[in-house]
Formats: structure tokens, C-alpha cells, sequence
């Protein structure tokens, strides 16, 4: 079956890959599916999924799937580790994969993270495909080729630069999630707008403002659903002019140089991972990220980076109130720095900031 895709469509185009990135808009699964096995095209394969995803969405009930390799690994970023690695790696080997094989990832960012690394040292490297099932990983982690796990000293420490053989993402997936994963993916899109588009900013703004209600209305643990599925709809509309803005930074710099366009895309990172370690990873990577984005707004102010004007930083800081997203926490700044020191993204000691010159512009900065 031919893929029945949008028009919004993109193409990444990097030194290592180029490959597209697809929107599926069906209130169901069953093209996905259809495409998905489509590109398999008869190789060996296996998906790699969570708990959440395999017992709360129907992706998994598709007959052609059903008779395909599958591993089934626990939820959370707690699990982004060595031991699941080799739990992938061992299926591999068990279901006979080989260099003409390809994983699939079905998850958010921790599966997509975690199947990448292990497809990149697979036999040293075989092809993946990305199913982003969260608004996060459809507008970051699915996209660029970031792949890795954490550690105790941090998120992200090990990894690898491995792009993936095509992205699906999938309108249906947002139904299913409850309102934290929604504010989680919506702090990664607001962060885009920041950085490097103030339309994108805009046009977020405006849709979460006059939705204001439903956010205050539904607890983080519900799903949005019944007559606010209008919301995820037009949330999902926004996500391609939210890639983008990643699709026009790591086709300029797709391994991160230091001090290359892609550092402006940790915007929020830097404090947001010390943010999210010190909570023992309660605190989730958007809501982190989020937080962090107020931490480097107050640092651009005290350093008169931010643009003297208390009107878009209050915006700034509204614009997360509206997805009624807590931007505080409850960590000194010394514990902060001290958490910074396992950031990844330093040289020669020095702790790498990117600050907010105003809406649509970063730069680096420095601890």
C-alpha cells in the first residue's frame, strides 16, 4: 500500500544520511502500519517498544506486525541503560539480525534513544526507523541522529551520532497520551520558537492562549480527549514548522561542533539535565527543559543578553503558564553547578550556556 501522507512532509538532508520525515494524519493506525512494513520491504527485522506503548495503544494489534520480532522493555528514562542495550543487542542475535537487518523503534524518546545506540553498534551499525508515539519525540529526540543512554553522571554520556532510515510521525499516538507528555512535547516546540523562529513562537502562543482552560482543567495523569481533541490536532499541525527549525540547524552542523549552530538546539539543557538528574529523574525532559529555559532567561537578563524588555520576557514566561507548566524548582544554584559538571557539552573545564539574546536568537555563553 502506497504511503498516504501529508504534504508536510520533509526531507533531511545531512553529510551521513538524508531521509524523510512523515505525517501520517489517519485517526487510526492501520496505514501507518501498512507503510511502516512497506519499508521493511521483507528484511529481518525487530521493533523495539514499551510497556505503555504495547499495552496502551492498538499499534501493536496489526496482524503484519504481530508476526514480526518484538521486544518489550520497561518504561521511563530510569531504563535508558547499559542493561536494555544489551537486551536489544541479545534479541538481535536471538531473532538472527544481521547487517542487512533494520530495528524499529516505537517509543518516545528513550526508546528511539536507546534502539538508535544499539542499531549503531550492531554488527557496527545497521539501518533504524523512527516511530515517535510522544509530542517530544516527534519534534526533537526522532530527528537528528542523537542516540545514546545515561548514566550516573548524567544523561546522554554515552551515545552515538546515528541517523535513522526515515521518521513516521503519527497524528493517532497523541490521543493516547496523558496531558504531561503533551506539555513535555509542547516545551520542546516553544523552545524552537526561542531559538530560532519568533512565527513559530507566535503561532504557538496564540493556540495555547485561547486553550488556557483545558490545560488548568486536565490533570497531568488524564488524556485530552472528547471535544479537545481539537487541541491535539492543531498541536499536531505545528509540529513540522517545529522541526524545521532542527531540520535547518543539523543539516548545517549534524554532529554538534563546538560552538556550531547545533549547540543552540540545548537551549534549557544545561540547566534542565542538572535539573532532571538532582530530582532522580522525576522531573520529565520537557518539563526539565522547560525549567531550564527560565534559568537561562534569568542568567540573559542578569548579563543584559536578553534585550531590555520586560514585555517578551514575560511572554517567555507566560507562554508556559498558559500549557500551565511549572517552570519552578526547589534546587540551590550551587547544587545546580555542581550538576552542570556532568554536562557533556564543556571544553577544557568551561560549562557551555546558551542564552536568550530575544524571541528567535541564542547565544553561546558561558557558566
Amino acid at each position: 500500500m502506497p504511503n498516504k501522507t501529508t504534504s508536510l512532509d520533509i526531507k533531511i538532508k545531512t553529510p551521513s544520511k538524508n531521509y524523510t520525515i512523515n505525517f501520517c494524519t489517519e485517526n487510526n493506525f492501520e496505514n501507518l502500519c501498512n507503510t511502516i512494513i512497506s519499508q521493511i520491504n521483507n528484511r529481518n527485522c525487530l521493533f523495539v517498544t514499551d510497556e505503555n506503548v504495547f499495552a496502551k495503544t492498538d499499534f501493536f494489534k496489526n496482524v503484519e506486525i504481530q508476526n514480526k520480532n518484538i521486544i518489550v522493555l520497561p518504561a521511563g528514562e530510569k531504563n535508558k541503560t547499559w542493561e536494555n542495550i544489551e537486551k536489544i543487542l541479545d534479541a538481535c542475535f536471538l531473532h538472527n539480525l544481521d547487517r542487512s537487518s533494520c530495528l524499529i523503534a516505537v517509543g518516545g524518546g528513550v526508546i528511539g534513544d536507546m534502539t538508535g545506540f544499539a542499531s549503531s553498534i550492531f554488527m557496527r551499525g545497521i539501518p533504524f526507523i523512527q516511530v515517535p508515539t510522544t509530542l517530544l519525540s516527534m519534534v526533537d529526540s526522532s530527528v537528528g541522529g542523537k542516540t545514546g543512554i545515561d548514566t550516573p553522571h548524567g544523561k546522554n554520556l554515552i551515545g552515538a551520532f546515528h541517523q535513522p532510515e526515515a521518521v513516521f510521525c503519527c497524528k493517532y499516538f497523541l490521543s493516547t497520551l496523558e496531558c504531561i507528555e503533551i506539555q513535555n512535547g509542547l516545551s520542546e516546540m516553544i523552545k524552537h520558537g526561542i531559538l530560532g523562529n519568533k512565527t513559530h513562537f507566535e503561532h504557538l502562543e496564540n493556540l495555547l492562549k485561547n486553550n488556557t482552560t483545558i490545560f488548568k482543567n486536565t490533570k497531568i495523569t488524564e488524556v485530552i480527549d472528547g471535544e479537545d481533541t481539537k487541541l491535539l490536532e492543531e498541536i499536531f499541525t505545528l509540529v513540522p514548522e517545529s522541526i524545521a527549525v532542527k531540520k535547518h540547524i543539523i543539516q548545517q552542523d549534524e554532529t554538534e561542533k563546538f560552538g556550531g549552530m547545533r549547540g543552540f538546539l540545548n537551549l534549557g539543557h544545561t540547566y534542565g539535565h542538572a535539573i532532571e538528574l538532582l530530582s532522580n529523574f522525576k522531573v520529565p525532559h520537557g518539563i526539565g527543559v522547560a525549567k531550564g529555559i527560565i534559568c537561562a532567561l534569568k542568567t540573559s537578563q542578569e548579563r543584559n543578553i536578553f534585550e531590555n524588555n520586560n514585555y517578551n520576557a514575560n511572554r517567555i514566561k507566560n507562554i508556559f503558564e498558559y500549557a500551565n507548566i511549572d517552570t519552578s524548582h526547589n534546587f540551590s544554584e550551587t547544587e545546580i553547578e555542581k550538576a552542570m559538571t556532568h554536562d557533556k557539552k564543556k571544553k577544557d573545564g568551561e560549562i557551555q550556556l546558551i542564552l536568550i539574546k530575544k524571541i528567535g536568537e541564542v547565544t553561546y555563553n558561558y557558566l
